[in-house]
C-alpha cells in the first residue's frame, strides 16, 4: 500500500494534467452532442454548463488557503454531475443537472490544478507527454464516435477522468490542506441573472413568442454590463496595471470566440458533427505552441508579446474565410494561450489574491464581451428567430435564412477583438515591467 501511495504522489502532476483539459473543455463537446440526441431539452444543458463555468468562482473570495476546499468542491460536483448524466437518456432533465454540476467542476478544479502545477514547477517528461496525449485522444475518440449511439458512455468516460483528477489531487504533495473558505453570496446575482436569461430565451424558442427571447437578451445584457462596471470599479486587483488587465481580457475574448462562436459557426456551416475538430486543434496546439514560439523568436525581431498579438490578429483574419477557418482557430488558440500564461507569470508578484482568481475575473469579462457581440449581432441581423434556427440545425439540419447574418456578426466580432488586441499591444509598448 505504501508503494502505491508513493507512486500516486510521484505521478500526481501527470494525473492532474491528464484530467484538467477533459474537465475544463470537453463538456462543451459532450453537451453539444446531447443537443443532437434529445429534442426535448434542446440546447439548455450546453447553456447551463457555460453559465456555471463562467460564474461559480465568484462565490469564493479566492484566498490562498481556500484552494483545497475549492478544488474538492469542483471535483465532487463534477463527479456527481457525470454520474447523473449517465441516466439522462431515461430522464432528460438529468442532463441539465449534470451540465450545471459539470460547469461548477470546470470553474473550480482546473484553476486550482494550474496553481498546483505552478507551485510544483512541473515540466512533463516525454513519457508523461505521451501518456497525456494518449489519454486525451482516447477520451476524444470515445466521445465523438460512441456518444451519438450510446450517450451514457461519454458520461462514464468523463466520470473516469474525474476519478483520475481526484486521485491526482488527493495525493499531490503540493495540495493545501486548509479547510478555510470565504463565501461571497453577494455575487450569486451573476449566476441567477444568466440562468434567468437562458430560461427566457429557451421559453422564447419553445413557445414561438419572440418577446421571451428579447427579454432574455435584455437580462443577459444587463448582467454583462453590470459585471463589467463592477470589475472596472473593483479594488481587488492589487497593483495590477490597466495594460495587464487588458492582456488577461484578451484570453477571454479569444477563448469564447474559439469555443462558443465556433459552436455556432461550425454547426451552421460545417455541421455539428464536425465540432470535435476544434478539440483536435486544441490538443495539437498545446503540443507545439512553445516550439513554435521558440522558432519564431529566431526569425522575427519582436518580443514575445508582439509575436503573440500579431499571431492572434492573423488567426482572426484567417477565420473570415471558410476554407481556412480551422487554421485560424489553431493560430488563435496557440497565441492567446501563450500570451495568457506569460502574462500570469509577469503579474504573479503584483496581486494580493491568487492569480487564478484575477485571471478568472478578466477572462470572464472578455468572454462576456464576445457573447454580447455574438448574440447581439445575430439578433440584430436576423431577428429573435435566430436562436431557434441555430439550435434546430443540430437536430433538423435546417439553416438560417442566409449566411449573411452570421458573416456580419463574425466580421464585427473579429474587428472588435483585433482592435482590442492592437490597442493592448500599443499600451504595452510603454514600461514592459509594469
Amino acid at each position: 500500500m505504501k508503494d502505491i501511495n508513493n507512486l500516486l504522489q510521484q505521478k500526481s502532476n501527470l494525473l492532474l494534467k491528464i484530467s484538467s483539459l477533459p474537465l475544463n473543455l470537453f463538456p462543451y463537446l459532450v453537451f453539444s452532442l446531447i443537443i443532437k440526441q434529445n429534442t426535448t431539452i434542446n440546447v439548455l444543458p450546453f447553456a447551463l454548463f457555460y453559465a456555471f463555468r463562467r460564474t461559480t468562482l465568484f462565490l469564493f473570495k479566492g484566498g490562498e488557503n481556500e484552494d483545497n476546499v475549492i478544488g474538492w468542491f469542483g471535483l465532487l460536483a463534477a463527479l456527481l454531475g457525470y454520474f447523473l448524466g449517465i441516466f439522462g437518456i431515461f430522464l432528460p432533465a438529468l442532463y441539465c443537472i449534470s451540465a450545471s454540476l459539470a460547469g461548477i467542476g470546470a470553474a473550480c478544479f482546473p484553476s486550482v490544478q494550474k496553481q498546483i502545477a505552478i507551485q510544483s514547477d512541473y515540466h512533463p517528461s516525454k513519457n508523461d507527454l505521451f501518456a497525456y496525449f494518449g489519454a486525451i485522444l482516447i477520451l476524444l475518440a470515445t466521445v465523438v464516435f460512441v456518444e451519438p449511439h450510446l450517450p451514457a458512455i461519454s458520461f462514464i468516460a468523463m466520470l473516469i477522468y474525474t476519478l483520475i483528477a481526484i486521485l491526482g489531487f488527493k495525493y499531490s504533495p503540493f495540495r493545501a490542506h486548509s479547510r478555510e473558505i470565504v463565501l461571497q453570496w453577494q455575487n450569486v446575482w451573476l449566476t441567477l441573472g444568466l440562468l434567468l436569461a437562458i430560461l427566457l430565451i429557451r421559453e422564447g424558442w419553445n413557445s414561438g413568442k419572440d418577446i421571451f427571447s428579447i427579454f432574455g437578451i435584455i437580462v443577459s445584457t444587463v448582467v454583462v454590463i453590470s459585471y463589467l462596471i463592477k470589475l472596472a470599479l473593483s479594488q481587488k486587483h492589487g497593483k495590477l496595471s490597466r495594460k495587464m488587465q487588458y492582456r488577461l481580457t484578451i484570453a477571454g475574448l479569444c477563448q469564447d470566440f474559439t469555443t462558443i462562436f465556433s459552436a455556432v459557426y461550425i454547426s451552421v456551416l460545417f455541421g455539428a458533427k464536425n465540432y470535435y475538430w476544434l478539440f483536435v486543434i486544441i490538443l495539437i496546439a498545446s503540443f507545439i505552441k512553445r516550439p513554435l514560439l521558440k522558432t519564431l523568436r529566431e526569425y522575427l525581431p519582436f518580443d514575445d508579446f508582439t509575436i503573440q498579438s500579431w499571431g492572434i490578429v492573423l488567426g482572426l483574419v484567417i477565420t473570415l474565410f471558410r476554407p481556412t477557418y480551422f487554421a485560424g482557430i489553431f493560430l488563435i488558440r496557440i497565441f492567446y494561450s501563450l500570451q495568457n500564461t506569460d502574462t500570469l507569470d509577469l503579474i504573479r508578484d503584483h496581486v494580493d489574491t491568487n492569480i487564478y482568481m484575477i485571471n478568472y475575473r478578466f477572462r470572464t469579462a472578455g468572454g462576456f464581451l464576445t457573447q454580447l457581440i455574438l448574440w447581439g449581432g445575430l439578433l440584430l441581423f436576423n431577428g429573435p428567430h435566430i436562436f431557434e434556427q441555430i439550435f434546430n440545425y443540430h437536430i433538423n439540419k435546417s439553416v438560417m435564412n442566409s449566411s449573411q447574418p452570421l458573416f456580419l456578426t463574425h466580421l464585427i466580432l473579429v474587428l472588435f477583438i483585433i482592435s482590442f488586441t492592437i490597442y493592448t499591444l500599443k499600451l504595452n509598448k510603454g514600461n514592459k515591467n509594469e
